[in-house]
C-alpha cells in the first residue's frame, strides 16, 4: 500500500503496490536508532529508482506545500491507516510525557496529541522553538571541525545564512542534508523543566538526518529528562 504522484503534484493513495511510502499495518513497524535515540515511525519511506522520488510528498501533501495535494478521500485512507499502526508503533515504550518537534504545520502537534492520549499522559508540552539564524550561526562549529571534504559546502552555507535576518527562524530543509548535524536547529523555552525526570517521547512528522530530533533530545536532556525517543510519521529513506 503506498502512494502515487501524477506531474499535477496530486498524491493519491494506492493499495496495489508500496512505491515511495509502505503504509501497511501488517508490515514491521520502521525502526532507527540514530546515536542515543531510537526512533519509531509510522511509515516507511521508498525510493522510487524510475523517477528518483521518495515519500516525502506525502508530507508536502499533508501540509498543503510546494503545490501538492490529496484528495479527500485518499487522505482519510492514509490517516485510518495511521491510526491502526500507531498504537503498535507505542508499544513497549515508557512514556509519561509527549514534546511535538515545533513546525508551521500543525501535522506533528496532531500525531502527538494523539500519540498522549493513547499513552494516557496528559497534553503534549510545547517546549521547544525553532532556532533563529543567529542562533544557529553562535553556536556552529569552525570550518577546521568540519569534515574535509564537506568544508566547501560549509563554508558556503555560513555564507548563504549570513546573509539572513539573525532573527529568522531557520529553515532545515534548505540545508544539505550532509551539513546538517553540523547544525543546531531546535532550541529549549522556559517549559523545558517539565521534562525533568520524565520519559520523553519527541514527535515530528519526518526523520531525514536526525539533525531536529537530536538537538530536541539534547536540549530534553539539559532540562532533566530521565530518558527519550521518538516517534515520526514518515521514517528515513530506505
Amino acid at each position: 500500500m503506498g502512494i502515487d504522484v501524477n506531474a499535477a503534484k496530486v498524491v493519491t493513495f494506492n493499495p496495489a503496490h508500496e512505491h515511495r511510502v509502505v503504509t501497511d499495518p501488517t508490515r514491521p513497524v520502521p525502526h532507527a536508532r540514530i546515536e542515543q535515540l531510537d526512533v519509531v515511525s509510522i511509515f516507511r519511506r521508498r525510493k522510487v529508482r524510475t523517477d528518483n522520488a521518495d515519500g516525502n510528498s506525502l508530507i508536502y501533501a499533508l501540509k498543503g506545500k510546494l503545490g501538492y495535494t490529496m484528495p479527500g478521500s485518499d487522505g482519510r485512507q492514509i490517516l485510518r491507516a495511521a491510526r491502526t499502526i500507531l498504537p503498535i508503533a507505542l508499544r513497549g515504550l515508557v512514556i509519561d510525557a509527549v514534546v511535538p518537534l515545533p513546525s508551521s504545520s500543525p501535522l506533528a502537534q496532531l500525531l502527538a496529541a494523539r500519540a498522549a492520549r493513547l499513552a494516557s499522559v496528559g497534553p503534549p508540552l510545547v517546549c521547544l522553538d525553532k532556532a533563529t539564524v543567529g542562533q544557529v550561526l553562535a553556536s556552529a562549529p569552525p570550518t577546521h571541525m568540519v569534515e574535509r571534504r564537506l568544508r566547501g559546502d560549509y563554508t558556503s552555507e555560513l555564507a548563504r545564512l549570513q546573509r539572513q535576518s539573525p532573527g529568522a527562524a531557520i529553515e532545515m530543509k534548505t540545508v544539505k542534508v550532509s551539513l546538517r548535524p553540523y547544525f543546531t536547529p531546535i532550541v529549549t523555552n522556559v517549559l523545558a523543566g517539565q521534562c525533568q525526570g520524565r520519559h520523553v517521547l519527541l514527535v515530528d512528522d519526518i526523520v531525514g538526518s536526525g539533525s531536529s530530533l537530536m538537538a530536541a533530545a539534547a536540549g530534553l536532556r539539559a532540562a532533566g529528562a530521565t530518558s527519550i525517543c521518538a516517534l515520526t510519521l514518515l521514517g528515513q529513506l530506505r
